[in-house]
């Protein structure tokens, strides 16, 4: 093993890596990237405006129990909110 120290941290590196971890050394990744598809994309899209409607859904439901216990109304911008959330949290 090597110990590197770097900013006051020591770093303790296998001799294989040390250009590697000092910078000397550059590798060209060996991970293929991959582009997702026009549907891909469209689904993942569509996940998140679901994951998105959810929270907000969730986030909001103490207005619900609020006046389900004590009687304080809803304001009306987050019932219209949370209508549009209903609807774009169905699939």
């Amino acid at each position: 093993m090597i110990i590197k120290e770097i900013d006051g941290i020591k770093h303790y590196i296998n001799p294989k890596f040390e250009k590697i971890f000092d910078g000397t050394e550059v590798r060209e990744s060996t991970t293929p990237i991959i582009t997702p598809t026009e549907e891909e994309i469209q689904q993942y899209e569509s996940y998140q405006k679901i994951q998105t409607a959810k929270k907000y859904l969730s986030e909001t439901d103490w207005y619900i129990t609020r006046q389900t216990e004590i009687g304080t109304p809803i304001p009306e911008d987050v019932l219209s909110k949370r209508a549009q959330a209903r609807i774009d949290a169905s699939y």
